[in-house]
């Protein structure tokens, strides 16, 4: 869903023109709050916002902001585990698809962390696999 708002307010040297375009995937707190704003600057004088109303669109801004938080918090606390549990398959056999889509199995000797492809294992045969394409781990027989 895209949503395009343009706007022509009139002002004491002229007017002047705002164009705002978002979309779903990339609406973020700020943007709200300039919607809303945009909104009470171009309401109608014979008929305003009520209180209640404007408390409740205040009150969704703040939930959308606090969200957003709470999904950044997550996201980090996600690769943090992430990066645990491939620290502690160094040293291990592990079997999965590598990143160049090919099935592999190779001892562990590094984890990478990347914006790229997330968490990967590199195998001594230099195998990238991705953390989430492990699909065995074995301990290596003599340790």
């Amino acid at each position: 869903m895209e949503v395009t708002s343009s706007t022509n307010a009139a002002s004491g040297a002229g007017a002047t023109d705002r164009q705002y375009s978002f979309s779903n995937s990339q609406l973020l707190p700020d943007d709200f709050m300039r919607l809303m704003i945009e909104e009470l600057v171009n309401q109608d004088p014979l008929d305003p916002v009520k209180n209640e109303s404007l408390l409740a669109q205040v009150s969704q801004i703040k939930n959308m902001e606090t969200l957003s938080n709470l999904d950044k918090s997550i996201g980090q606390m996600t690769l943090q585990q992430k990066v645990l549990s491939a620290g502690g398959l160094i040293g291990r056999q592990v079997s999965g698809v590598s990143t160049d889509n090919a099935n592999v199995t190779g001892i562990v000797v590094k984890a990478n962390i990347s914006s790229k492809n997330g968490v990967t294992l590199v195998t001594s045969a230099g195998d990238e696999i991705n953390l989430d394409d492990v699909t065995a781990i074995q301990e290596v027989s003599g340790k």
